[in-house]
């Protein structure tokens, strides 16, 4: 008879750690997982874009060198 309760209390508290805390810790690992795995598809989506950008948009324009340098006194207001 004693052996009958402690085989259902061990059963009992298996049960309670695995629905307790393993199926909710195991959630929670896949729920992270899926959002590091979607923030670093946008992080290569906005990556790309922006190799995108930067090489599509062609050389920047120069200054060119010889440019007259106006000084800030010369400057007159119409």
């Amino acid at each position: 008879m004693m052996k009958l309760i402690i085989y259902g209390l061990v059963i009992y508290l298996l049960y309670k750690v695995i629905f307790d805390v393993v199926v909710p810790v195991s959630k929670g690992v896949k729920t992270v997982k899926r959002s590091m795995e979607q923030m670093q598809r946008q992080q290569a989506e906005a990556f790309r874009q922006a190799q995108e950008n930067t090489t599509s948009s062609g050389p920047k324009k120069e200054v060119p060198v010889d440019a007259e340098y106006i000084e800030f006194e010369e400057v007159k207001k119409k």
